[in-house]
C-alpha cells in the first residue's frame, strides 16, 4: 500500500475523532506544530526512520517533545504511530490532516510568491480580493523569490494568477512580436 493512501488513512481517522471529542481546532493547532517540528528536525526524523532505535526509546523522545505542548489525543496519536512503526510517515500525516481540516473548514491555501516581503496592508488587500472571487477564506503562506522582479504571483489549487513585472515584459515581448503596425499589402 503506497504511503499516500496509509496516510490518509489515519490523518482521516484522526480527524473524525477529534470532530468527535469536539477538539477539531486544537488538534488542528497540534498538527501545524508537530508538521513545523518535522520539518525544523532532520535529527528527530532520522531516529525515528532507525530501526536500530527500540519503540520505548522512540516513545520518551515523543513524549518529551510534545506531551506539554499538544492534546492528549494527538500525543496518544503519534505513540500509536511509533507502536505501529509508521512514525516514518508522520509528516506526511499532519500534511494530510491539515488538508482534511482546510476542506472541512472551506480554506484554500495559497502560495504568494514575491521579490521581498510585503506589508500586512497589501497581504491583507491580496487576500480580500481572492475571498471575494473564490467565494472561499485564503490562508496564505508567502514566499520569496529574487527573480520575482516586482508585483506577485500567487497560486491558489494549481492555477497560477502571475501579476509580476516580468510576466507583463514577457506579454509586452510577444506583443510587439506580432508588429501589429505593419502594413498589410
Amino acid at each position: 500500500m503506497s504511503s499516500n493512501i496509509i496516510s490518509s488513512r489515519y490523518a482521516h481517522s484522526l480527524f473524525d475523532l477529534s470532530l468527535e471529542i469536539d477538539i477539531l481546532d486544537k488538534v488542528n493547532n497540534n498538527m501545524l506544530l508537530v508538521k513545523k517540528v518535522c520539518k525544523e528536525n532532520p535529527i528527530l526524523n532520522s531516529i525515528m526512520r532507525n530501526p536500530n532505535f527500540n519503540i520505548g526509546l522512540k516513545k520518551g523522545i515523543i513524549k518529551d517533545l510534545f506531551e506539554k505542548k499538544v492534546e492528549k489525543l494527538t500525543l496518544d496519536f503519534i505513540i500509536l504511530l511509533v507502536q505501529k512503526r509508521r512514525v516514518i510517515l508522520l509528516n506526511e500525516i499532519a500534511e494530510s490532516f491539515l488538508d482534511f481540516y482546510n476542506n472541512f473548514k472551506g480554506i484554500k491555501v495559497a502560495t504568494l510568491i514575491v521579490a521581498s516581503p510585503i506589508e500586512i496592508e497589501i497581504k491583507n488587500k491580496i487576500i480580500n480580493i481572492f475571498e471575494d472571487q473564490l467565494n472561499c477564506k485564503i490562508e496564505l503562506d508567502e514566499k520569496i523569490d529574487i527573480s520575482v522582479l516586482g508585483g506577485f504571483r500567487i497560486i491558489i489549487d494549481g492555477k497560477v494568477y502571475d501579476a509580476t513585472v516580468s510576466n507583463q515584459l514577457q506579454e509586452l515581448k510577444k506583443t510587439f512580436a506580432k508588429n501589429l503596425y505593419e502594413k498589410g499589402f
